[in-house]
């Protein structure tokens, strides 16, 4: 592959347009570079058929050098810093002349008029090349700045080392690992005080014990009781923790098992028990619907212990028992309101969980008649209620369905539904059996039903939260039905939200579906940018996939390119413009190329770019009033766009064409994505050329005997 480099613009873009015209050139899109002092590069690329062996400059990033040969075209020269603003046109014209002129005699074919073949492998794609590549990123980590960030390097090269040179990787994750804990101090001195914000920050900890859990879980146990039993600086164990890092800790523990249940069930298991030993919160809810994905049986199983140990705890921690046993999306009476979006499709609620479950909350019931508790918390409107509020609220809901299931337990609860409503005072029993309260002593309302109640409400703060409480839970329902109702929501800016959000979701449902058409129909009407890139790039996957298709598919990823520029300099946007270039790679690489170009360009213009924090969803939280315009809360309306990140997509480009990866990635100016993206370049070469077993030194030949 060849390439000519020029530093000017106006002739960069003469040779752009006769490029194109005369010889159809395809002529990658420039990119800027600091240290040239504004001058940005424009690339000329054609495939040549001879090729000859050159040194990389020594302006290479450090990244490249261990590749110390390129193939480029013998008949195509190399133009690097030329000022070609001090050049008379006739020397300019003359200098384009002769590039066209050494580019035809190279019987070249253009990149992009038609489908890629089957890449050939890169001589320079050794095992020996990649393995030195992973052990100069480990050396190049200590100049990356703040300790997470040579956290994600360091484990990542540590687990493709571990197959080859397993006592370097095993230094490389200790060293990641006592970074982490330097890390978690910095959070705990500096970080919220507050559970919610505190988990957008990884314990970096939990990342490199899933990295080692992996490769020795031996040692990944070593290391969960290492951090579970903090010391001090004398080697004494520290004191008893507060509650806020006790259940900041549960949290971790149960994402952790949360995330190793595709890899390793009995580990996710062994993480979960101990996390028993903390707080319960939504987080145990979740790891149980996630482990029923996977095996319903177990999860039963870890429900009953999990109800066992937490059955005497207060309310706050035991009432997030309510959901699994009898499959509900939702918890209203816990200290932070929850809706469970991962309820497998599979799951079957089990009978004797539901049974259990009825016991316990009327032996609460019991217990709390006898000697009320004092436990108070916040509901999830900021109201400070008695635990016996909450615990009503548990028995009103679970009536209709114990009604059904269960009817031999009916009239117990329903008897301590009363003791308990009575025993209240009279202004917390007129809130309960307010007109629109009542609805929780009733089975579950269909979604008409739900409108129509909201139709008799007076007040339009309330009616207006009913309706969106109503829209929330209507995936099944006909589109036309649902824009109606969100129609009929008062608030203007709250009535936009929402169809936002229904038109994204109906939108990736129709991609999920195949109905292409429709999916485009529906996502013209989304107003976000991000998300309306996001749909195209999914409808054009979709429509790669046929012949037939293929030219529209492309319209719409430059629909999708074109959105994401005009996004702005985001996450969301560099995310569209990977997964369009690897998309483009399958039909036209010098595309593929020019896009990938614009996506580091992007990136660059982020300050620290990550990729992983917003957990590839757009959040928008519109406010929610209640009675009388009294703040509610907040909507959370979701936009799940997963993409690709620079690593990913690296990865990818390099089983196409790997010189090219390797050469774009230097581009990045980012030190952490850099890396990233040339360990995820390297493991392309370590997949293609599998480890050889040890060789053996030939046995001593023994002299016959005498």
């Amino acid at each position: 592959m060849s390439e000519v480099v020029f530093w000017d613009r106006k002739l960069s873009r003469s040779m752009k347009i006769f490029g194109r015209l005369l010889l159809g050139w395809q002529i990658i899109e420039p990119r800027f570079d600091k240290s040239k002092k504004g001058r940005s590069p424009w690339v000329l690329n054609c495939e040549c058929t001879e090729y000859r062996r050159e040194k990389i400059p020594t302006e290479t990033s450090p990244e490249a050098r261990i590749f110390t040969e390129r193939a480029v075209c013998s008949c195509v020269y190399r133009v690097r810093y030329l000022r070609c603003d001090s050049l008379n046109r006739p020397v300019q014209l003359l200098l384009f002349i002769t590039v066209l002129i050494c580019a035809a005699s190279c019987g070249h074919s253009v990149w992009g008029q038609g489908r890629p073949g089957a890449p050939d492998k890169s001589q320079l794609c050794t095992r020996e090349n990649a393995l030195e590549m992973i052990k100069q990123q480990v050396a190049l980590s200590k100049t990356i700045d703040y300790n997470f960030r040579r956290v994600t390097v360091l484990v990542r090269a540590a687990d493709l080392l571990w197959p080859y040179e397993k006592e370097r990787a095993r230094a490389a994750f200790a060293e990641a690992f006592e970074l982490a804990i330097e890390q978690e101090k910095e959070n705990d001195r500096v970080g919220p005080r507050s559970i919610i914000l505190r988990l957008q920050y990884p314990d970096y900890r939990y990342v490199v014990i899933r990295a080692v859990a992996k490769r020795d879980p031996a040692w990944a146990k070593l290391l969960t009781r290492q951090i579970l039993k903090p010391e001090n600086a004398g080697g004494k164990a520290s004191g008893p923790r507060d509650s806020f890092h006790d259940l900041l800790t549960s949290e971790r523990l149960l994402q952790l098992a949360r995330e190793m249940l595709s890899t390793d069930i009995n580990a996710a298991l062994d993480l979960a028990k101990v996390s028993l030993n903390y707080p319960a919160s939504a987080m145990l809810t979740r790891f149980l619907y996630n482990l029923a994905a996977v095996d319903q049986q177990r999860a039963d199983q870890f429900y009953l212990l999990a109800l066992g140990t937490y059955g005497e705890k207060p309310l706050e921690e035991f009432l997030y028992l309510q959901a699994y046993p009898f499959a509900w999306r939702d918890l209203l009476n816990t200290p932070i309101f929850v809706f469970f979006y991962d309820i497998p499709a599979s799951y079957v609620p089990n009978p004797s969980l539901q049974r259990e479950l009825v016991r316990v909350m009327l032996r609460r019931a019991q217990q709390q008649l006898e000697v009320p508790q004092e436990d108070t918390y916040r509901d999830t409107s900021g109201r400070l209620l008695p635990s016996a509020v909450h615990l009503l609220k548990g028995l009103m809901r679970l009536e209709p369905q114990v009604a059904t299931s269960l009817p031999d337990l009916l009239p117990s609860l329903t008897q301590a539904r009363e003791k308990i409503l009575v025993s209240l005072s009279a202004d917390i029993q007129k809130t309960l059996l307010r007109p629109g309260r009542e609805i929780s002593t009733t089975p579950d309302q269909t979604f008409d039903e739900e409108l129509e109640l909201a139709e008799k409400i007076a007040d339009v703060n309330e009616r207006n939260s009913l309706i969106a409480s109503a829209v929330l839970g209507s995936e099944k329902e006909p589109l036309a039905k649902v824009v109606q109702a969100i129609d009929k929501i008062a608030d203007s800016n709250l009535r936009e939200h929402f169809f936002e959000w229904l038109y994204f979701h109906r939108a990736a449902a129709a991609i999920r579906g195949k109905q292409f058409d429709e999916a485009e129909r529906l996502a013209a009407k989304v107003d976000g940018l991000e998300q309306r890139a996001y749909l195209h790039t999914e409808i054009a996957r979709g429509l790669l996939s046929r012949d037939d298709t293929q030219t529209h598919a492309r319209e719409l990823l430059e629909d999708a390119i074109s959105e994401a520029k005009k996004a702005g300099v985001n996450i969301f946007a560099a995310r569209t413009l990977l997964t369009a270039s690897s998309l483009y790679a399958k039909v036209e690489l010098g595309r593929s190329i020019s896009v990938l170009g614009d996506a580091i360009d992007c990136i660059n213009r982020i300050e620290t770019p990550d990729f992983f924090r917003d957990d590839q969803a757009l959040t928008k939280s519109p406010e929610r009033r209640t009675r009388g315009g009294v703040y509610g809360g907040e909507y959370e309306l979701r936009f799940y766009m997963p993409g690709l990140d620079p690593e990913r997509a690296f990865n990818e480009m390099a089983r196409v064409d790997f010189e090219t990866s390797l050469a774009q990635s230097s581009a990045l100016t980012d030190k952490l994505q850099r890396a990233m993206s040339s360990l995820a370049i390297a493991d392309v070469c370590l997949a293609q050329t599998p480890q050889q077993p040890p060789k053996q030194k030939p046995a001593r030949k023994t002299p016959p005997p005498q």
